[in-house]
């Protein structure tokens, strides 16, 4: 076994939406590429840890194949239990330094989420080597990491932290004594000074974390963050150029000051290293996910319209009228406001935008093929002529890849395996059954994280299993407690199974 602080102190298991091949294939897509068939693709993690993030998508995507290597041992073997648990065939996870991978195979995904930044120079450069000799003509390679200007901060609290908890041996105890110094420090400062808000905000970040993500992320021995520049210099000799960030929303232009502006549209547009520092600059950016692809693939840096043609779209969304009022008008060039996640809201007067958006809305959290999507717009408006069709596929698109743009919908690039019409004898995933075991918090079918409070909702779950028909799962929660005077309606069980699936985990 590999003597590593992280067989002392695991580090949590996490999901990350973000690593998906799906969310890989498709902002590949949208950039012009062709990337790998996620239902038939090949995936390596580098630093895959207990396989949280991997597992999960070996169960949803049974046709292809998946790797994760990790220094330490402990988690390994507790990943490969639960694979085993499964019964998974398509995963193999290895105790292995990413210094000695050697030949591996070809990869059309390739995953480094939380190590570039932690690990020392000489690894970094294998992880670029690696990266360059076994990414596929087409693949992703993803590869997070701390980032300046940002992390300047971060750099000087770190500092401040690592000196006081340095004769602490104890983890527990160093973690406790860099929380307790951050608060103290952030409570010192007067309001009106520059470093007590630079403090608040980092007290705020580290409260976010976990004791076990904090020894390991700030207190660990390294903690390397890049210039953009910086990182792109490590892969360019392997091959490799920029493709984009992995989350739409820090690939989006924002808005500046006509100054701003200008300086930014002044920059060489053929240069995109040098576009991407100075925004980095601008928007004073601490952390990255980028998208690295084959130097000798064409990257369109606009997405065009015609790119979703063959996704599939999802939106959790709805009509702020028909919140109000009960129904909210579809077809007139009346405005209408839909809301969104995170608060988001957009407006509207166009009927096929609308009658889309409605329609997403009512299958969330399921997808529909954009084709589908435009049939049922062009069908509900009465329109069917050819011309009408070119030209409402051209403007649904365009208003499609605005909101993808804003956050408010999803593209997806295929359909994954859950159902939010559960039969007769439901089946929940197997995944998030097992799960239950550990807590809460369940990855979802849409590989997402789902928490499930309630103790009967837990137990809902662990029945169903496929076997048991409504009667038989009404049983068996009543079972669960036998002195309630009140034995659950099936209307009350249909309503938690329902909303179970709308969770994305009653699988097909």
């Amino acid at each position: 076994m590999a003597d590593t602080v992280y067989n002392e102190v695991l580090y949590p298991s996490a999901v990350h939406a973000q690593t998906h091949p799906d969310r890989l294939a498709m902002m590949a897509t949208l950039y012009g590429m062709s990337p790998a068939p996620v239902e038939r693709c090949r995936v390596l993690e580098l630093g895959c840890g207990d396989g949280w993030n991997l597992i999960p998508m070996a169960y949803g995507l049974p046709g292809s194949e998946f790797t994760g290597i990790d220094l330490a041992a402990k988690p390994i073997a507790r990943g490969n239990a639960l694979a085993a648990q499964l019964g998974l065939k398509n995963i193999s996870l290895c105790e292995m330094d990413v210094a000695d991978a050697a030949d591996l195979g070809e990869f059309d995904y390739i995953i480094a989420h939380g190590l570039y930044s932690w690990v020392p120079r000489e690894v970094r450069e294998k992880v670029m080597a690696l990266c360059g000799r076994s990414l596929a003509a087409n693949g992703v390679a993803y590869l997070s990491y701390n980032a300046y200007p940002g992390n300047h901060v971060r750099d000087m609290v770190r500092g401040m932290v690592k000196y006081h908890t340095a004769h602490f041996a104890d983890p527990v105890q160093k973690v406790r004594q860099a929380r307790g110094l951050v608060k103290f420090l952030s409570d010192s400062g007067e309001p009106r000074e520059a470093h007590h808000e630079l403090l608040s905000q980092e007290l705020k970040r580290l409260e976010r974390y976990t004791d076990a993500a904090l020894f390991h992320d700030d207190l660990g021995s390294i903690n390397q963050p890049f210039y953009f520049h910086e990182f792109m210099a490590d892969a360019t000799p392997h091959g490799l150029q920029f493709l984009a960030e992995a989350d739409m929303e820090d690939n989006r232009r924002e808005h500046y000051s006509p100054q701003v502006e200008a300086v930014l549209a002044g920059l060489d547009p053929a240069d995109i290293v040098a576009q991407q520092q100075y925004l980095d600059f601008v928007k004073f950016r601490a952390f990255r996910q980028t998208l690295l692809c084959r130097d000798g693939v064409r990257v369109m840096r606009e997405v065009h319209p015609e790119r979703v043609y063959e996704m599939h779209i999802a939106g959790e969304i709805r009509a702020a009228s028909a919140s109000a009022s009960g129904s909210a008008d579809l077809h007139s060039r009346a405005v209408e406001i839909f809301c969104g996640p995170k608060n988001a809201e957009v407006e509207t007067d166009r009927p096929l935008v609308k009658l889309a958006f409605a329609k997403l809305g009512a299958l969330w959290p399921e997808s529909v093929p954009f084709r589908e999507l435009l049939a049922h717009a062009m069908a509900e408006r009465g329109r069917s002529g050819a011309e009408e069709m070119a030209e409402d596929t051209a403007n649904l698109a365009a208003a499609l890849v605005q909101s993808h743009e804003a956050g408010f919908i999803e593209f997806r690039m295929h359909k994954a395996r859950f159902t939010t019409a559960p039969g007769e004898s439901p089946r929940a995933s197997a995944l998030a059954q097992i799960q239950l075991a550990y807590g809460d918090r369940v990855t979802t079918m849409l590989h997402q994280v789902g928490q499930i409070q309630d103790p009967l909702g837990r137990e809902l779950l662990r029945l169903m299993d496929g076997t048991r028909d409504r009667a038989a799962l009404r049983a068996g929660l009543d079972a669960m407690n036998p002195k309630s005077a009140q034995p659950m309606s099936i209307g009350k069980l249909d309503e938690n199974v329902r909303r179970l699936a709308r969770l994305a985990l009653v699988v097909e």
